[in-house]
């Protein structure tokens, strides 16, 4: 089974710490192909985080439509229901992977959408986005994510 990318917490988690609305707008921009923008998205987000003060939060409802998009870009399976649980519970979590995925996938999600698009237009090497995985294609993919993050960890203890 497909899961989202799990990785240590690093920058990306203190950001989403302190501030995942800035986190969501990126991921926002790339999973919308630009047509929306970070600074836009992560004021939504703001907004509905803000919303019922001490009761609760609503950005949960904004940030669980993106994780399902980004399952439907690559392949990655998951149902709804599962996303609505995860980004009610652990919302910035969730963000964290969603992010990583991205990354992952051959983004740099901090430059945005425009500079993605310039660096595929120069003939940079980018990840195919909408494109399907097959069982195959998982299985090496999984391979190579269990391999890299087994050589990290050796080159670290080293």
């Amino acid at each position: 089974m497909t899961q989202l990318v799990h990785e240590h917490f690093g920058l990306t988690g203190c950001l989403t710490c302190w501030c995942p609305c800035i986190t969501f707008g990126r991921v926002a921009e790339i999973v919308d192909k630009g047509q929306s923008s970070c600074c836009k998205m992560g004021c939504i987000f703001c907004v509905l985080n803000l919303l019922l003060l001490n009761h609760g939060s609503l950005s949960w409802i904004i940030s669980m439509g993106y994780r399902t998009k980004i399952r439907q870009q690559y392949g990655i399976m998951g149902g709804s229901c599962e996303d609505c649980v995860l980004h009610f519970f652990c919302g910035r979590c969730a963000l964290c992977q969603e992010y990583r995925e991205l990354q992952f996938q051959g983004y740099d999600v901090g430059a945005g959408w425009e500079a993605n698009a310039a660096k595929k237009a120069s003939g940079v090497t980018m990840a195919p986005v909408g494109e399907k995985m097959t069982i195959t294609t998982f299985k090496v993919i999984k391979f190579a994510r269990v391999t890299r993050r087994s050589y990290h960890y050796l080159e670290k203890i080293s």
